[in-house]
């Protein structure tokens, strides 16, 4: 497991918000998206409710 998409997961979920976590991070919007999604692929579940 990438420690990479553990530490955006925490971040999102941290700040409720997708671009939030990418600001703070300095990743654009899609990276974080995708790195959500890798990490549920991972771990072949959701983890975020998505609005």
């Amino acid at each position: 497991m990438d420690p990479h998409l553990l530490r955006t997961f925490v971040t999102v979920a941290r700040l409720s918000s997708f671009s939030a976590a990418a600001r703070e991070l300095g990743y654009t919007q899609s990276a974080v998206s995708q790195h959500i999604a890798a990490l549920e692929g991972d771990l072949r579940t959701g983890l975020l409710t998505r609005r």
